[in-house]
């Protein structure tokens, strides 16, 4: 379950929406390992994002349903998101994302996103 939470929270693909105030984002996460299905987790947030300058941010938190494969059930955890991007240019924006979930009486899952994206 640790590993599954940890992989699902790594690999998340969402970004924050393009509009400022509060927002809702509920997301789906399935996990595999080459072509095993491992689990999912389903993440009901509430949200917040604005901008400042040349900042764009976002902080959202809410709870995760997740399910192992073969594995009766489902368990809530709390899991949540803070990013931003700093947009260099109008072209060039460099982003960052600290994720983390909750893993029942066990160590909590972090991840972390870092990246560069250049629109032509």
């Amino acid at each position: 379950m640790k590993t599954l939470a940890l992989a699902l929270a790594t690999t998340t693909l969402a970004s924050a929406p393009a509009f400022a105030g509060v927002y809702v984002n509920a997301e789906a996460n399935d996990g595999y390992t080459g072509s095993d299905y491992s689990g999912r987790t389903v993440d009901l947030h509430v949200g917040y994002s604005g901008t400042a300058s040349k900042f764009d941010y976002y902080i959202q938190g809410g709870p995760a349903f997740t399910a192992v494969a073969d594995v009766d059930g489902t368990e809530t955890e709390l899991s949540g998101k803070l990013g931003g991007t700093y947009n260099v240019s109008q072209n060039l924006g460099i982003y960052g994302e600290f994720s983390g979930i909750s893993n029942g009486d066990e160590d909590n899952n972090y991840g972390t996103k870092l990246g560069a994206k250049y629109s032509f």
